[in-house]
């Protein structure tokens, strides 16, 4: 090896900060936070068998009028039953994802895996977002533009739901209690809409640690277990003979409303279809150069309103809260 006799030599230049010769710890990656949806279990479900067409059927009996007959005299009333049809056609909701071999090979994340999940919840999501737009097609309605949600949403949901055909200023004939149900009843709303129906409850001065609600039975006040029930179940449980459920998955308008629904389960229906190849399952082949790994996940369903009278579109507010 020669050896250096005249000039000088420069070792080399030690950096301040020595980043590349130090192993960097980087945390496990993140995940954007997303709700896992649950609408779709909320209304009825009746799966498509395979080999039965293409699509869902679900005829509806109408009603009959009972008479009050004379002795010795025929009827004189012949009735028909009328038959309705409602038909579902579901169709493939899917996505996919390619990426190329070398990327899997240069990241310390089982980042196929941690896809996988991330998949299945945009499907989730792909069904709220569905049967949370039927709301504003159920035939009832209640709340309007900027209602502030209280108690008395509820309880008139359920009372126009158990009460079936009533149009106001129309009289109501005895005996012709059409579209009527006694539940359960599901109510699903926004959050935002369910605070402010609870500080409306408990009383602005307690969510402000202030002063306690009047107590029960006084000036308004409502019973104990009503109020600590409802708060420590953070807006989701039985209120007002109501099931509630939040669902941050329902649209809000430029006005900050929001159209949830308080329903019977046969007022919607969610018709999966599974067949091989749209299961939900999650598929992984490689692409055709052999280069990419492709995944792919497919479920096929049909959703629409079986009957909107047993239903209520229930308008309100959900403007973000502050307190």
């Amino acid at each position: 090896m020669p050896v250096m006799t005249t000039g000088s030599f420069t070792g080399a230049t030690v950096p301040t900060v020595p980043g590349n010769v130090l192993k960097l710890m980087i945390a496990a990656a993140r995940e954007t936070p997303q709700l896992v949806g649950n609408l779709s279990s909320l209304v009825f479900n009746d799966p498509l068998p395979s080999g039965s067409g293409t699509t869902w059927n679900s005829p509806k009996f109408g009603t009959l009028v009972a008479y009050s007959l004379t002795e010795g005299v025929d009827h004189v009333n012949q009735q028909n039953i009328a038959v309705t049809n409602v038909v579902i056609t579901p169709g493939e909701v899917g996505l996919q994802l390619a990426f190329t071999k070398k990327s899997l090979a240069q990241w310390s994340e089982k980042v196929a895996t941690r896809a996988g999940g991330i998949m299945k919840r945009a499907i989730d999501r792909k069904k709220d977002t569905d049967v949370g737009g039927l709301f504003a097609s159920l035939t009832l309605t209640g709340g309007a533009a900027a209602a502030v949600m209280s108690l008395g949403h509820l309880s008139a949901a359920v009372a126009r739901l158990t009460g079936g055909a009533n149009t106001t200023g129309t009289a109501i004939t005895a005996g012709t209690g059409f579209n009527v149900t006694d539940g359960p009843f599901r109510g699903v709303f926004r959050p935002e809409s369910l605070h402010v129906m609870w500080v409306a409850m408990v009383g602005a001065p307690a969510f402000a640690g202030a002063t306690a609600k009047t107590a029960p039975g006084i000036s308004g006040g409502l019973p104990e277990k009503t109020l600590t029930g409802g708060v420590q179940s953070l807006f989701s449980g039985h209120l007002a003979g109501v099931d509630l459920y939040r669902c941050s998955n329902l649209a809000k308008d430029a006005t900050d409303d929001c159209v949830g629904a308080v329903f019977s389960e046969m007022a919607m229906v969610f018709v999966p279809f599974r067949h091989e190849g749209a299961g939900g399952d999650i598929h992984t082949v490689t692409s055709d150069d052999g280069r990419s790994l492709l995944m792919t996940i497919v479920e096929d369903y049909g959703f629409g309103i079986l009957d909107g009278n047993l239903g209520v579109a229930v308008t309100l507010d959900a403007t973000a809260p502050t307190s």
